[in-house]
């Protein structure tokens, strides 16, 4: 897979060589012009886009940009600038079909580990109701031993972990329920307070199943991961707490998290663009919970106050979209 990407732009900067060898006696300023900008921009955006296309697509491609740089060997400067535009295209056209099929591919392993989520939370549930009658018969026979000090200590232990259950899941669709489970899940194994408080089931909010998992998942993922970074900074405690409630005609959710401060150049672009994630790859978390909210007519603010990050979203309250 590595040497397949190697290979794909290692093509195309041959080409790019090729075409500029071809021109350079006749524009050589134009030539290291367009050179310096590629190269600045190859480097950081177009490098990272081009290996994302199918090799179905790749191999199209090449083909074309193979047969186009051998129509341009003898033509004659104007025929060769053509080529070259024709080349310019074809890479444009490579880099956004990278950019597409690498946003689908998050998108895609985003829903599987929803459907993970889901599996866990449906598990759980299914089994403390089969275990359900065990712990009555065993509450029942340390009654009825006369150890009632350790039956209230069972049922307080019992009646804990159904309540951690019921707090994630009540009144929830299947994957809501899911990814809200799987986040307190994760944040109570990191050490981190997590606190939903919920007027009404988020499930509600009038948007798309396929948008409320992309929205859900991906402020509570930030959030937990906002947590992380916090704890593994020095710090003792981290907190995050969603509320959600209907005002007015209007839904608002709201997430709030301690973090560790970004760079206010950061906080300037955070939900316009594609950002750094914790797991050193390209985070699009934000820029999708903000084309989500822009695609479905709501609202988004968010603030960041010393180690406090907010986020609030509103949606008007409409007919949910199928």
């Amino acid at each position: 897979m590595i040497l397949e990407k190697v290979l794909y732009a290692g093509a195309g900067v041959l080409l790019l060589i090729y075409y500029f060898w071809l021109l350079w006696s006749e524009m050589p300023v134009l030539v290291l012009a367009a050179a310096a900008g590629l190269i600045l921009y190859g480097g950081t955006i177009w490098i990272k886009a081009i290996p994302n296309v199918k090799p179905a697509i790749q191999i199209l491609l090449a083909t074309v940009q193979a047969a186009a740089a051998a129509g341009a060997w003898l033509a004659p400067l104007a025929v060769q600038s053509v080529f070259v535009l024709i080349a310019i295209a074809i890479e444009g056209t490579r880099y956004m079909a990278g950019l597409e099929m690498k946003k689908t591919e998050q998108e895609r392993t985003r829903l599987l580990e929803v459907q993970d989520a889901v599996n866990e939370t449906f598990r759980v549930v299914r089994s403390q109701r089969h275990d359900y009658l065990k712990h009555v018969t065993a509450v029942h026979f340390l009654v009825e031993s006369g150890k009632e000090e350790e039956a209230r200590e069972y049922m307080k232990g019992l009646l804990r972990s159904y309540e951690e259950t019921n707090f994630s899941i009540k009144g929830e669709d299947g994957a809501a329920a899911g990814i809200l489970h799987d986040a307190y899940e994760r944040a109570s194994r990191l050490g981190v307070k997590i606190t939903y408080a919920f007027d009404l089931p988020v499930s509600s909010l009038p948007i798309s199943p396929f948008d409320l998992v992309g929205l859900l998942g991906n402020i509570l993922s930030n959030a937990v991961e906002a947590c992380e970074e916090f704890l593994e900074s020095g710090n003792s405690s981290a907190s995050l707490t969603m509320k959600f409630e209907k005002k007015s005609g209007v839904y608002i959710l709201v997430c709030e998290n301690t973090c560790v401060k970004p760079p206010n150049d950061v906080l300037d672009v955070l939900f316009e663009k594609a950002g750094r994630s914790t797991k050193g790859q390209e985070g699009l978390g934000t820029k999708v919970i903000a084309d989500i909210v822009r695609k479905n007519a709501g609202f988004l603010d968010f603030a960041c106050k010393e180690n406090r990050f907010s986020l609030k979203v509103k949606f008007p309250a409409v007919k949910k979209r199928a």
